[in-house]
């Protein structure tokens, strides 16, 4: 685990973790091919979505948000 600056929480230090094995397809999709993954790291604070390279965290990006809290929220306005 790293801490880094995440964009996401306010420009706050938060602890990073190694992206898993399923979230690397989408960070490879979203960052150039010449780009290596195991440069990105994820946000771990509950509820966060960033992902960054170490080293710039200006370089990266968000996860969308799961389907499962869109569905929760599309029943709550019915």
């Amino acid at each position: 685990m790293v801490s880094m600056r995440c964009v996401n929480c306010g420009d706050t230090v938060q602890v990073f973790r190694r992206l898993t094995q399923a979230e690397k397809p989408y960070v490879e999709q979203q960052k150039p091919k010449h780009t290596r993954l195991g440069a990105y790291y994820r946000c771990s604070r509950d509820g966060c979505l960033r992902f960054q390279r170490r080293g710039n965290h200006k370089d990266g990006g968000s996860f969308p948000e799961p389907e499962a809290k869109d569905q929760a929220k599309d029943q709550i306005k019915d």
